[in-house]
């Protein structure tokens, strides 16, 4: 009986990270398949061989790593509470090096990991535009444009999500899935949506992250199978989308241009200003100006926002203290938090993916890489769950196996 329940986990167990990818855009607690997953593979899997395979990677010990800086740094918090807190957040750092490492799935698993959270995004856009369109059919509300149209998660979430998703969809659905019938207008349909979702969520980071990355990507696969003179076609039909989006829905793009005239003149940014790029600039100034103060060791997680508070009383930011806004910018909140080891660690996890996946062609870490900076550039995404889970999970499963050139008969996982 044992034998056969250790069986079927062997043939089943990847629908743990799958589902928990396919749920990623519901924004939902994902405590209980983790605890499940963990109970599972120690009972059923194979752990201490399992834990041996763990050790055996190099980014096993940059993740535990930025755990057990955190967890450490407790003990010299004032704030236990949120210390606690802090830890109980980065526990993805934890769980998923030692869930994902400690097996390696076949190539047709990984495929439905990353396709599961492909789906989950797909029916989590197609929930809020109905979602969108009722309420202005039947109530005359529109809810078509950022917070009231994103109604699972943060907008700046939804659009960094569905920008992964849509990379995958350009990169690896042609191949992937070459045994759908009318794949290409499948295709179309959805990267049609993906858009549509990013553009009406509106946040200002996740609609420049993807203009930039995603015509960027499109221009090389085409280039790259020979299509060189439809790249002239793609700038130009680009260009007038962007043209008419404007016309037909300005609002996203008065968000942008209210925050390029804020950085213009941001010498002269009102202390009392809540709104989101001037108070960054402001959050941003002060945050430095402690991390220059403790830049050896940080003040400890759990102590990060308190500093900020007293900086804003103290320095008449009424708009940010009004709010009690962490930094956003996850660089500078990990370095008032852990000091110069936690950031080296953040930018390893970050900036060095980004130069390992273009040498080692692993050419999905590089470009999810780049988008998690771009994002962590705007927003301390790491203090929530839905920023957690998502950078955590894809970073394990993106440089455990390089999905460029993925089969049906084996995954290419790696040794970094």
């Amino acid at each position: 009986m044992l034998a056969k329940a250790r069986a079927l986990y062997s043939s089943i167990g990847y629908n743990f990270p799958a589902l928990i990818a396919f749920l990623l855009p519901f924004g939902i607690n994902y405590a209980p398949i983790f605890i499940a997953w963990t109970v599972c593979y120690l009972f059923l899997g194979s752990p201490a061989q399992g834990f041996k395979n763990v050790f055996r990677y190099f980014w096993s010990y940059i993740l535990l790593g930025f755990f057990f800086l955190h967890a450490a740094a407790y003990w010299f918090s004032e704030n236990k509470h949120e210390a606690l807190v802090s830890i109980e957040g980065k526990m993805s750092f934890f769980a998923f090096p030692l869930l994902l490492f400690c097996i390696s799935y076949d190539a047709l698993k990984v495929k439905k990991i990353v396709t599961a959270f492909v789906s989950g995004c797909f029916i989590s856009v197609m929930i809020c535009l109905f979602r969108a369109a009722g309420l202005y059919f039947v109530k005359g509300e529109n809810a078509f444009f950022y917070s009231d149209f994103s109604y699972f998660l943060h907008p700046s979430y939804l659009a960094m999500y569905l920008t992964l998703a849509q990379l995958v969809v350009m990169l690896f659905y042609k191949d992937w899935l070459s045994h759908i019938k009318n794949l290409d207008s499948k295709i179309c349909f959805i990267t049609a949506l993906n858009v549509t979702g990013i553009f009406l969520s509106s946040s200002k980071m996740g609609f420049l992250a993807a203009l930039l990355i995603l015509p960027a990507t499109f221009a090389v696969i085409l280039f790259s199978r020979g299509y060189k003179k439809t790249i002239a076609a793609l700038v130009v039909s680009l260009v007038l989308g962007l043209f008419v989006a404007y016309k037909i829905a300005p609002s996203p793009f008065e968000r942008i241009k209210v925050a390029l005239s804020v950085t213009a003149s941001s010498q002269t940014i009102d202390k009392t200003a809540s709104e989101s790029t001037a108070v960054r600039i402001l959050i941003w100034e002060q945050a430095v100006k402690i991390i220059r103060q403790h830049l050896v060791f940080g003040i400890t997680p759990g102590d990060t926002n308190d500093a900020l508070y007293k900086a804003y009383e103290e320095n008449g930011l009424t708009g940010a203290l009004a709010k009690r806004l962490n930094a956003h910018n996850q660089y500078l909140q990990t370095f008032i938090g852990t000091g110069i080891v936690g950031f080296a660690l953040l930018c390893l996890m970050t900036i060095g993916c980004i130069v390992i996946g273009f040498v080692k062609k692993n050419y999905i870490l590089a470009l999810f890489s780049i988008l998690i900076v771009l994002n962590f550039l705007v927003e301390s995404m790491l203090q929530t769950q839905a920023g957690i889970v998502f950078f955590v999970l894809f970073l394990c499963l993106f440089l455990q196996y390089n999905l460029v050139g993925l089969n049906e008969n084996k995954a290419e996982a790696e040794l970094p």
